[in-house]
């Protein structure tokens, strides 16, 4: 405890400076008088050193929205290719379902040992921070930051402990700091229910205190950027407390966590105490408490979702998807300035066919996933009535370009699709959208401009378009570059959540079609409110055809934002032939050629890309084996299967 570990102080601080449009994100810059040989007392009498280390403790943040191959670890945005809602074309990522993984070789999605060490130091911040200085000092730390500081450890802890509770279940919970090196170091896994009941108890401290700012809202009048502090975005604010702890109540309430994980509920400890919990219908009532705390706040904050009006005063659904992931807005609940898309090269490198300038097309969209979105008229695609006809050619104004230019000879596969699958997916014969390349369209098939012949091609016959910027164009005076926050809460998340969790406590609840359409309306869509009304489709009040529309939508609207691996799993619907079937992933033929007697050809023949080594232990995932071994009494017990 009388030396700083260095990379306390020198690891990869996240960002927690001005998030600024159209240049890249900056970096908390750490001086190299820091990586001295410090003792604690000494960190902690310098307000800036004090600083850096609290700084540092937001090392403990994961990205969920999508990462390359060149980014492996439980931080970065891995899960939606491990889902299959994408995959990368190169890398361990690229195989590593395919070949499956065990205990000792799953280090590319870990979080165990960095969270344990970023709880340790977010106590001893805790124990040691305290005022300095007067108001005549050069150099001071206020009672009020000081206050707000120790608040934002508290949560910073608590969002550690949620981390490792979606990935691997029930922890050990350490109540304060612990010297990471000692090697007598031995401790059991918490009980959920006596786990959940610790973090809760911390962030309602959290909330409770009055330490958090209530919002980063700081001109109510105007709308933009301007509208926020945007230098402390990665600092939470009482919303985001309230939202996470929301979260957390509605992972223990589902499936996996609640009773329906029968091998998990065989495992104890040594003492004989059952690790897992059976079944507790008032879980959901707790969940239910909590999303209502946090939408009555929001609400009073003036959160709502991201809507935005075309020139005829009416919705633009098109916009509205396109420019939530583009800026700061009031939909965001809690966001981060840490990703790898504001910088030039990364992003739309990775996501644009090799025959645009430096397209490297690596991050490719399944499938699976593109048969999920729904139709024009909000009806999935295997829907009675659906509009939905996979046959032929058709020429259809692109909605991803600002003057809605027509594309010609698109498969019929993707005429007639929801504003949300434009907004997020590339497919073959899409026309760009920007000058001068308008007139540019997507060719992946055999033999033409961006087809297999090379390893930069898309496994599976499409890319990724979300978070794309559509401005980007690195030739001539075109930008090259544009920072987009990476949203950690949205509302439209919670109120998915919501409808989620009154489907399971009472079925008739009228606030689960109202919560579940406020999504649908935003994504230009009709509510299953009107459908039911125009004789298209009814599911309202019945539970089983409710769960299952409310899981369709989480799919689509929180596609690539790396939800869809925790939910198919809390949900347990993992198996061959269920909803979330992780065994197999399809895409296109990239074999085959596109016309055939002007005929849809091989190519839109779905093939399979992939078959997973699937099975029920990666429910939850892996205890590290090396974090088994150091256990000497035996007392941190594996999760079950591995």
């Amino acid at each position: 405890m009388k030396k700083i570990i260095s990379n306390i102080l020198l690891g990869g601080v996240i960002a927690v400076t001005a998030f600024v449009p159209c240049s890249c994100s900056d970096y908390l810059d750490v001086s190299d008088e820091v990586t001295q040989n410090l003792t604690v007392e000494e960190v902690f009498e310098n307000p800036g050193y004090a600083r850096r280390w609290h700084a540092g403790l937001f090392n403990c943040i994961s990205r969920y929205d999508n990462s390359s191959s060149a980014a492996n670890n439980g931080f970065t945005g891995i899960w939606c290719h491990i889902s299959g809602e994408t995959l990368v074309t190169s890398g361990t990522l690229a195989q590593v379902m395919v070949s499956g993984f065990n205990a000792g070789d799953a280090g590319w999605g870990q979080r165990w040992s960095k969270l344990y060490t970023q709880i340790r130091d977010a106590y001893v911040f805790i124990d040691n921070v305290h005022v300095i200085g007067s108001v005549t000092d050069k150099e001071t730390l206020t009672e009020e930051e000081v206050l707000r500081m120790r608040a934002e450890a508290k949560f910073l802890i608590a969002y550690s402990y949620f981390s490792l509770y979606e990935l691997y279940g029930p922890v050990p919970f350490l109540g304060g700091a612990v010297a990471v090196d000692d090697p007598n170091l031995d401790f059991a896994r918490t009980p959920n229910d006596e786990f959940l009941t610790q973090v809760d108890n911390m962030l309602r401290e959290v909330i409770e205190s009055g330490d958090l700012p209530e919002t980063l809202v700081v001109k109510e009048d105007i709308s933009g950027n301007d509208r926020y502090r945007l230098s402390e975005i990665v600092r939470p604010t009482k919303t985001a407390a309230l939202a996470l702890r929301a979260k957390m109540w509605v992972y223990a309430a589902s499936p996996l966590f609640n009773g329906g994980y029968d091998e998990a509920l065989e495992i104890t400890n040594t003492d004989g105490r059952r690790i897992f919990t059976v079944a507790d219908r008032t879980k959901w009532e707790k969940a239910r408490e909590c999303l209502e705390d946090l939408l009555a706040d929001a609400d009073s904050k003036g959160h709502k979702l991201y809507e935005v009006n075309g020139s005829d005063g009416k919705l633009d659904p098109h916009r509205s998807i396109y420019e939530l992931f583009q800026s700061y807005n009031d939909e965001i609940l809690w966001a981060t300035g840490y990703n790898d898309y504001s910088h030039e090269g990364w992003l739309e490198n990775n996501t644009w066919p090799r025959s645009m300038p430096n397209g490297w097309a690596n991050i490719c969209v399944t499938q699976n996933t593109v048969d999920a979105f729904f139709d024009v008229n909000g009806l999935a695609i295997d829907d009675p009535g659906t509009v939905y006809n996979p046959t032929g050619f058709h020429d259809m104004a692109n909605p991803t370009n600002e003057k809605k230019l027509v594309d010609w000879n698109i498969h019929g596969m993707y005429v007639n699709r929801e504003p949300r699958f434009y907004a997020g997916v590339t497919y073959e014969g899409k026309g760009w959208y920007i000058e001068p390349w308008r007139d540019y369209k997507v060719e992946w098939a055999k033999g033409e401009n961006a087809d297999n012949s090379s390893a930069s091609s898309p496994r599976t016959g499409y890319l990724l378009a979300k978070y794309n910027n559509r401005s980007i164009l690195p030739v001539g005076d075109h930008i090259r570059e544009w920072a987009r926050p990476s949203i950690l809460f949205r509302l439209a998340d919670f109120y998915l959540y919501y409808a989620e969790v009154l489907n399971e406590i009472d079925p008739s609840n009228p606030d689960i079609i109202t919560y579940l359409d406020k999504v649908r309306h935003r994504a230009g869509i009709p509510g299953y409110k009107e459908l039911r009304e125009r004789g298209m489709k009814d599911i309202i009040g019945d539970q089983d055809k409710q769960r299952k529309a409310i899981h369709h939508e989480r799919r689509v609207e929180l596609f690539a934002e790396g939800q869809r691996y925790f939910d198919v799993r809390r949900w347990m619907v993992c198996d061959a032939g269920q909803e979330g079937d992780q065994t197999v992933i399809w895409g296109m033929n990239m074999n085959g050629d596109r016309w055939k007697n002007y005929q849809p050809g091989p190519y839109y023949d779905r093939t399979v890309i992939e078959r997973r080594a699937w099975r029920r232990a990666m429910y939850l995932f892996p205890i590290p084996d090396s974090e088994i071994q150091k256990s000497k009494n035996r007392l941190l017990v594996q999760n079950p299967l591995w």
